[in-house]
């Protein structure tokens, strides 16, 4: 039997969390300080994997930060 641990359900609820954080273009560009034509260049490229949604891109946080953290010297 398994008991619950309240400690792996705040881990788990955070890992939903975290996935569930999306981003537009704009906000890419305006925290990576670049300018949007560059964040839709990455986003043609696939350099920055995304998706469309009804005709807009959205940017998932976690490979917004595997971009970062790829990228950073």
């Amino acid at each position: 039997m398994r008991f619950f641990d309240p400690m792996e359900q705040n881990t788990l609820e955070d890992d939903l969390e975290d996935s569930c954080i999306v981003l537009r273009p704009s906000d890419v560009s305006e925290l990576l300080d670049l300018h949007p034509n560059t964040v839709y260049r990455l986003l043609q490229s696939g350099k920055l994997p995304a998706c469309k949604v009804g005709g807009s891109w959205r940017i998932c946080r976690k490979d917004w930060i595997n971009l970062i953290e790829k990228h950073s010297v």
